[in-house]
């Protein structure tokens, strides 16, 4: 395993571009996240490792748990990691990475991150240009203001935006504070309701309001578990849904403006191979994720909505069909 200070300086493995990394010393790679869409992240980061030169069985060994770990089952899995050797880790998903920052304090394991929210409000840092540890990575935008200014826009007439999501979650908290002003400048009213457990996000689903006029979903995986369950109730209310990310449009949301989980994991393999080449995490950047406008025009058609050519201009992307069946 090679320690923070170790890592600082040089690159102990050689070039992996030029081949000449030592195979009789393959980099152990650990990847980890609490929650399914991170394992699109995860596919990212391997396959933007792979693309860099390293090459699992030859000059790295990636070390993956193959599936979303429980959020009280991290510290553990990772500290796992790094009883086996991990010389770094990837980790998707808020709850992960703050995990990750206590796990690791100790041992001083380089993690890339691929994402956290808000890694200050987080705890993970206080400077995002020179974190200061072990830990840095790709942050989501704090764009969650202008994302609901865009469903105002495609659907002027919502008035009351149900917000679910879990409290104790820094990810969706860090998203839900950045949309008062944005709400009370459009007029709009947004609904807070809570939910810490799958038993309580089922609860929450089942009581909506009925003068619910549109889902905002948060990036938190505690609710995005239930996409499925959510997206039904949504249609069966004809209640338009906005996604944190791609993946709930291919959920069947109606909009979302955020970040593609692969590209994601493509940009933080960038960082991870700087930090391997001799980079020192303390101070190099967080990097913000790149996010896109991609509306569903299969759930528009579900939904009996009709959308603007101007609408549809807007968006980076527009998905005609989805996997909810027509």
């Amino acid at each position: 395993m090679i320690a923070l200070a170790g890592v600082l300086g040089m690159w102990a493995y050689g070039d992996p571009a030029n081949g000449d990394a030592d195979p009789a010393k393959p980099l152990a790679i650990g990847m980890i996240t609490n929650n399914p869409n991170g394992l699109r992240n995860i596919d990212g980061f391997r396959q933007g490792l792979t693309e860099l030169g390293y090459e699992d069985g030859k000059n790295a060994t990636f070390l993956d748990t193959g599936k979303p770990v429980p959020r009280a089952e991290l510290g553990a899995a990772i500290e796992d990691m790094v009883a086996r050797g991990a010389d770094i880790l990837f980790t998707a998903g808020t709850p992960t990475g703050v995990a990750a920052n206590t796990a690791t304090k100790e041992s001083g394991v380089p993690v890339i991150f691929g994402v956290v929210a808000d890694p200050v409000a987080a705890g993970i840092m206080t400077d995002l240009s020179a974190p200061g540890g072990n830990m840095t990575g790709v942050m989501l935008s704090q764009n969650q203001a202008r994302r609901l200014e865009l469903l105002h826009e495609i659907l002027p007439q919502v008035r009351r935006v149900l917000l679910p999501y879990n409290p104790d979650d820094a990810a969706p908290v860090s998203a839900a504070a950045q949309l008062d002003d944005a709400a009370s400048a459009l007029g709009l009213t947004l609904v807070h309701r809570h939910a810490r457990s799958d038993d309580e996000v089922s609860a929450l689903l089942a009581d909506i309001p009925p003068d619910i006029d549109a889902v905002f979903m948060l990036p938190d995986s505690t609710v995005n578990r239930h996409v499925d369950e959510l997206i039904a109730v949504a249609n069966a209310r004809s209640l338009p849904v906005s996604g944190p990310s791609y993946a709930q449009i291919e959920d069947g949301a109606l909009m979302a403006y955020g970040i593609m989980h692969r590209e994601v994991g493509l940009q933080a393999a960038r960082i991870a191979d700087r930090i391997l080449r001799g980079a020192d995490p303390r101070i190099t950047p967080v990097e913000v994720a790149d996010f896109y406008l991609t509306i569903n025009l299969a759930a528009a058609r579900r939904l009996g909505i009709d959308l603007s050519e101007g609408d549809l201009q807007q968006a980076n992307f527009i998905v005609r069909k989805d996997r909810i069946a027509q």
